[in-house]
């Protein structure tokens, strides 16, 4: 017998074995596929690693075997190596994609005259201060202002707006704002060019409050109902006290593959609902977009009492990043009865079926001005799109860039479901890949004007349909119970 240096075949064998043994790991612990398929690769690698073993170790053998276990073997490295690095991506990416850093961004903001330019030029200075926004973030910005040696005065407002109007007018030097404020008031009288006329002399991320509302169910089994939230920051980032522009619910059914969404309109006039840590204006009427502002968790709780029913799980999405899903995915393909031509991109989109690249169908969820139902119809292709997604994700063309698909994800959408609920939801329907019936269904509403409390004045508001709501309310009860719903949205 060779001495052990003299054999190379061991050494290869051993290398091999190491790198299947941490594919193994990996793809065990991503926890996606079903038990059965599991097995069988685990089976065909291991098989495959002992045939290559004896092929390299066996010294009696005749060359062309040795050849064959060589192949065998490489084959098998490359095959593990790529595998781990898959399995690896897709464990990263559910992790983040549940873990809520709960980041805002506060600023002290100051008109855009070059009067004060740095953080010392508030030396001094009166500087406004919202009541209703969150503690923290004004106490963080006084916090910082004091260790860099700066003075100040404060004077206390209860509007949003008015405090603005007040800085405008010279009354005060600055103001303390989180930034998921600034696109309430660009739709507010007089603020139209607010971008322009104040900005940011200092600015601090913070970790924004956050509570916990998850109520956790067996995903692959059970019925339950996730509140979608779609944002659109500056930051392209995923800034937890932002307004919530699309308000989606959808309802889940994995034994009967059944799929509800249900669109709520922005402005729609809600009471608000929170815990008294929020820091939100607990029983005060407002619009729907406006929760956002103290996280979505605010909009959840708010939600549940409006349709009286309980809210599992929360995603917030970036309208930003979508672009990158979508593109990931090869691009999506709906059906839009509308005519029109967005906004964002100029894009026409003729009546019909209609395949949409990433920032195309940034524009087809952003448009509202081109339709006599403005928000609502944005609503209903919001959910249009949506609905390709699902479809989409959920074909086994997910498979063909998956690490890529992975990853725009995990910078796109935010969860509170736990990875071992979305591994179990995705279990499931690799193990049963059969046809989800997806409905959707709009509530509605009338305009009017009104006072939003988080905004500190009279707003454009939309005054809920109680009829639609009550629709909505028995579409969500007949899918938890499996049973089709009985108002939806002509597909």
């Amino acid at each position: 017998m060779k001495p052990l240096w003299k054999r190379p075949g061991l050494y290869i064998s051993i290398v091999t074995g190491i790198l299947t043994a941490l594919f193994i790991y990996e793809l065990y612990k991503l926890s996606l596929l079903p038990a059965a398929i599991l097995a069988g690769i685990i089976i065909t690698v291991l098989l495959m690693w002992v045939l290559s073993a004896i092929c390299l170790i066996k010294e009696d053998l005749h060359l062309a075997w040795r050849i064959i276990g060589g192949l065998l073997a490489v084959c098998l490295a490359l095959a593990s190596a790529g595998g781990m690095y898959y399995a690896n991506t897709g464990n990263k990416a559910l992790e983040e994609l549940s873990d809520q850093e709960g980041k805002s961004i506060v600023a002290v903001y100051v008109l855009n005259n070059h009067v004060i330019e740095d953080v010392k030029g508030l030396e001094g200075r009166k500087i406004g201060v919202l009541k209703t926004m969150s503690a923290q973030g004004t106490d963080v910005c006084l916090e910082e202002l004091k260790k860099a040696g700066v003075n100040i005065t404060t004077e206390e407002f209860d509007s949003s707006y008015r405090m603005t109007q007040a800085l405008k007018g010279q009354a005060i030097d600055g103001m303390i704002l989180d930034q998921g404020y600034l696109d309430t008031l660009l739709e507010m009288p007089g603020m139209e060019n607010l971008d322009e006329e104040i900005v940011p002399v200092v600015q601090y991320y913070y970790d924004a409050p956050k509570t916990n509302t998850a109520e956790t169910v067996d995903t692959a089994m059970e019925p339950f109902t996730v509140y979608i939230s779609g944002i659109d920051t500056r930051e392209n980032k995923l800034l937890r006290n932002s307004r919530s522009d699309v308000n989606l619910l959808a309802t889940v059914n994995p034994e009967s593959h059944e799929i509800l969404l249900v669109s709520i309109p922005r402005d729609y006039y809600v009471e608000t609902v929170c815990e008294p840590d929020m820091g939100c204006m607990n029983g005060s009427m407002d619009k729907l977009t406006h929760t956002g502002l103290h996280g979505p968790e605010t909009t959840e709780m708010t939600l549940e009492k409006l349709f009286e029913t309980s809210i599992n799980y929360n995603v917030r999405v970036n309208f930003s990043s979508l672009v990158n899903v979508v593109d990931e995915l090869g691009g999506i393909t709906i059906y839009n009865p509308n005519t029109f031509t967005c906004l964002h991109g100029n894009y026409y989109f003729k009546e019909g079926d209609v395949t949409l690249n990433g920032d195309q169908a940034l524009g087809f969820v952003r448009e509202r001005y081109s339709f006599t139902d403005g928000d609502r119809e944005r609503g209903r292709n919001q959910m249009r799109v949506m609905t390709a997604l699902i479809n989409k994700m959920m074909s086994p063309k997910i498979l063909t860039n998956f690490t890529g698909i992975m990853n725009s994800l995990s910078s796109s959408f935010e969860t509170n479901m736990s990875d071992k609920d979305i591994k179990a939801l995705v279990q499931a329907q690799l193990a049963d890949p059969a046809q989800w019936t997806i409905y959707s269904y709009s509530v509605t509403g009338s305009g009017g004007t009104d006072y939003a409390a988080e905004l500190g004045d009279n707003a454009y508001v939309m005054y809920p349909d109680q009829a639609t709501v009550d629709n909505a309310k028995a579409d969500i009860k007949a899918v938890l119970s499996g049973e089709p719903a009985p108002f939806v949205n002509p597909q």
